[in-house]
């Protein structure tokens, strides 16, 4: 009577559940800014200020080197720039200008060579062309860090937002 007791009991099987609990994204790592324009130092510009709203934003832990498992590597590449004339004075010359720039970014989880997420962002912004030649270069990289900050605060809400997406899919790619 006792071996059969035992026997049932070892013999039934035990179910376990297992819940998996999903996390924000506070870890990132941002890649230098590749620059695929002509524009020159526009890299500079953009890893800059990257660097300036990932730093500053309290929801996100830099990490100066990535944490295996832990750290999303955020990979941006600024694909095109345009700018046309809106504004003219009397005389019909361009006195402002809109500039429009799309990003592309990719989201890795450290270790793997193919992202789990790829999206496009596209800004825009003015700036004046009046001035001097060097007032009007300063307005136009303003301009340029201006677009570059709403490119990576969309980033930073995109991570915050659906951080709950991005930890399940790399646990699927793991």
């Amino acid at each position: 009577m006792l071996l059969l007791l035992l026997l049932l009991s070892f013999s039934c099987a035990s179910v376990e559940t297992k819940q998996t609990t999903f996390k924000k994204v506070e870890h990132v790592y941002i890649f230098p800014v590749t620059n695929r324009t002509h524009e020159e130092a526009l890299d500079v510009i953009f890893t800059k200020v990257a660097d300036d709203v990932f730093y500053s934003d309290p929801r996100f832990k830099v990490d100066p080197k990535p944490i295996p498992g832990t750290t999303i590597i955020v990979k941006p590449s600024v694909d095109s720039i345009s700018t046309f004339a809106v504004g003219f004075d009397r005389y019909d010359r361009a006195t402002e200008y809109r500039m429009t720039v799309q990003a592309t970014v990719k989201l890795f989880r450290y270790g793997f060579k193919k992202p789990f997420k790829v999206f496009k962002i596209t800004r825009y912004d003015f700036y004046s062309n009046v001035g001097n030649p060097l007032e009007i270069e300063r307005n136009r990289k303003e301009c340029l860090s201006r677009i570059a900050e709403q490119i990576f605060s969309a980033v930073g809400e995109k991570l915050y937002a659906e951080g709950k997406e991005i930890e399940s899919n790399a646990e699927v790619i793991k």
